[in-house]
């Protein structure tokens, strides 16, 4: 029936009072900030079965579930029930309508071991939402299967502490050229996010960005989030402020492109995300700002003794073009300064319960070093340019080890550069080793801060996980 359990028990340590950033980074919002910390965690779930093997013959018709409870507590003696994933969703063929959290990724790379997407990178708690789409990319039989979509919509709950009502829209539209057995696929699309709705004491106090303290919020104006588009003078008519007649909502997204090849059991993956906060970046008024990324894994299960590389990838971010460095230009009907994930009525921007939902090395005011950055903005720094690199190998079939290490320079946002720029160095290793007979793992971490972004910091993490 594909059934899956485990349960997992660890604590956390650091040098100072801060977990360091690769612990925490790209684990769904689940490893508390300070240390020392506890946590606990659970899963069950049940996969899609494709296959009826009893009746020999493909399983048109089926469902899926997972709940994820969590249980986290740290030295302020913070203590937090935490629901990560908990969903339930049903498929017909390669279509599926899902409810609830589910841990995802937005847009084409290395999802092992990348550094963090940039729309949608797996570092904060996921959004409940109800979204309909494709599961993975779903062959066309009308072109022979050479191309293939995969695409997704839906509709969040986007739950904040400073605004109420707020609503999540996202849809994703993915194309893939080349048969699924082909040893070369070229893949492009795009994601569009939403921020939309809401209402606030705080927005009272600025009638330039809101009517009485509410944003336009009414289902008819459904349309204008889904497509980006205002008429002429809308927000007049409708009895909003001139700020909404720009875009309804805080609009931010990628375009994707990737590349793969497949040589023997080596595969080569290359892949670019493009960022677009408005019509300046659509387009690509702010080249060269974007993720790039190389990905080399092996696909051969190899039972050798030896160490081995399975994985390895080289990214490279850099957003500090951002469409210009002033929002007005003269001579140009585009504006610049497109401040990455912040947004004037949205004060914490592209984030969700203090975490940054896309790229982590845009990282919110809180979690910094405030000997270093004074900055009164939820995101004080969304200019960086950031190189990294992830490996992760494995001894026989015991031993898996992970070793990834960032380098960045910030340069702060449009109009408040950090003078002089701030360099940032963190790295993490990670091993774990399975006892087969036993279906448990031990896991350890190590973990280091250096540089001006974060205080200096050594920490780890150890951990004993059981399957079922």
């Amino acid at each position: 029936m594909g059934f899956g359990t485990y349960i997992e028990a660890g604590g956390y340590a650091s040098s100072s009072d801060n977990t360091p950033f690769w612990l925490r980074t790209g684990q769904f919002g689940i490893v508390p900030n300070y240390a020392p910390a506890g946590v606990l965690q659970a899963s069950i779930s049940k996969k899609y079965v494709f296959f009826d093997s009893l009746a020999n013959r493909p399983k048109k018709l089926d469902w899926k579930a997972a709940v994820s409870p969590v249980l986290t507590f740290d030295k302020t003696n913070n203590t937090k029930v935490l629901l990560p994933e908990a969903f339930a969703s049903v498929r017909f063929k390669n279509t599926e309508l899902y409810v609830g959290r589910r841990k995802e990724l937005m847009g084409l790379g290395d999802s092992t071991l990348t550094s963090g997407f940039y729309s949608g990178s797996g570092n904060a708690l996921p959004i409940p939402k109800i979204q309909i789409g494709t599961i993975g990319f779903t062959p066309l039989k009308f072109t022979k299967s050479f191309l293939a979509i995969h695409a997704g919509f839906s509709h969040g709950w986007f739950n904040t502490d400073y605004l109420d009502g707020v609503r999540l829209h996202q849809k994703f539209l993915y194309f893939r050229l080349g048969k699924p057995k082909s040893k070369a696929k070229f893949y492009f699309g795009l994601n569009h996010n939403v921020l939309w709705a809401g209402h606030s004491d705080y927005l009272k106090q600025h009638p330039e960005l809101a009517l009485d303290g509410k944003l336009p919020s009414s289902w008819k104006f459904y349309p204008n989030v889904i497509f980006a588009y205002t008429s002429k003078n809308w927000f007049e008519k409708n009895g909003y402020g001139a700020f909404d007649s720009y875009r309804l909502g805080n609009h931010l997204g990628s375009y994707d492109f990737a590349f793969d090849v497949t040589v023997n059991d080596h595969k080569l993956f290359v892949y670019h995300q493009h960022p677009f906060e408005d019509v300046s970046s659509m387009l690509f008024k702010n080249i060269p700002d974007g993720l790039y990324g190389i990905n080399y894994k092996t696909i051969s299960n190899s039972s050798s003794n030896g160490f081995r590389i399975t994985h390895l990838t080289l990214e490279f971010l850099t957003t500090k073009d951002q469409s210009g460095s002033t929002f007005y230009i003269p001579g140009s009907k585009y504006q610049g300064a497109d401040n990455y994930f912040s947004h004037s009525q949205y004060t914490e921007g592209w984030s969700y319960l203090g975490r940054t939902i896309g790229t982590p090395f845009i990282i919110p005011s809180k979690d910094m070093d405030h000997s270093k950055v004074v900055n009164d903005r939820f995101f004080p720094n969304n200019r960086v340019n950031m190189w990294y690199i992830g490996v992760q190998g494995a001894i026989a079939k015991s031993w898996l080890l992970t070793f990834r290490t960032s380098y960045s320079r910030n340069f702060g946002t449009p109009g408040a550069n950090f003078d002089p720029v701030l360099p940032q160095l963190s790295s993490l290793l990670s091993a774990q080793y399975r006892i087969a007979r036993l279906n448990t793992s031990i896991i350890a971490k190590v973990a280091i801060d250096r540089g001006d972004i974060f205080t200096k910091n050594t920490g780890g993490y150890l951990g004993i996980r059981k399957s079922w």
